[in-house]
């Protein structure tokens, strides 16, 4: 059997939150845009999104969750477990990060990722009700070590906004800087031989993997880091 070819790009960066109404209160405050992803008296997530390339999505968990890691492994596969662990953990701050495909299913990213090498879950199946009433389904898998980004397929229906503004001036995400470690370097290799060459993610060696920083194109000013939930956003590097 021929090579599955799939390709991903950067998605979205996920960043844990203690409270999911203080960041949208502080980050609208900064001169961002935020929109709840379901309902505000009851939404545990809220997106920050740019009208092009990837978004960022803030979330809270107890951590209580990371008892369901075992029941959530012996259903979905170990990746799973370790992952959901992973996203209830205490602290603020970026906590992960999804690569995406254009199909709304992902049989032929599982399939293709199991080939080539990558540890993957099984594909498990996600929906949320967003504040306009409207159901949206999707479905995602995690790999293993679980510091390597996971994957997503693309929304149904697609959620992007035609139209964002930012009056920080924001207008996009320009890059996504993602620390590797050398323990983990053969193995997020093999998961970025199927990234798009020239999207916005930036590898650097680090003593831990995850997302470093994300820098954002268009900001008139500084934002104040207190204000932030630990997300660390900079305008992009100036290059003489």
């Amino acid at each position: 059997m021929g090579e599955l070819k799939i390709v991903l790009r950067c998605s979205h960066v996920l960043c844990k939150v203690d409270d999911v109404r203080s960041v949208v209160r502080d980050y609208e405050e900064l001169g961002f845009t935020v929109e709840y992803g379901s309902a505000p008296e009851r939404a545990h997530n809220a997106l920050l999104w740019f009208e092009e390339g990837p978004f960022i999505e803030f979330f809270q968990l107890p951590p209580a969750f990371r008892l369901v890691k075992w029941p959530m492994a012996a259903v979905n596969g170990r990746a799973a477990g370790d992952r959901l662990a992973r996203w209830a953990r205490p602290g603020e701050g970026w906590r992960d990060l999804a690569l995406e495909t254009d199909d709304v299913e992902l049989v032929r990213v599982h399939a293709a990722l199991s080939v080539g090498g990558v540890q993957v879950s099984r594909v498990m199946k996600g929906r949320r009700t967003r504040p306009d009433g409207d159901l949206v389904r999707y479905q995602f898998l995690a790999t293993r070590p679980v510091r390597l980004p996971f994957v997503v397929s693309a929304y149904d229906p697609p959620q992007r906004p035609a139209s964002v503004h930012h009056p920080n001036g924001a207008r996009r995400i320009s890059r996504v800087r993602v620390g590797v470690a050398e323990r983990d370097r053969a193995a997020f290799d093999t998961l970025a031989a199927h990234v798009e060459p020239d999207g916005p993610l930036a590898v650097e060696i680090a003593p831990d993997t995850g997302v470093v920083a994300v820098e954002l194109e268009g900001l008139t000013g500084p934002l104040d880091p207190a204000r932030l939930h630990g997300a660390v956003l900079t305008a992009p590097a100036r290059t003489e």
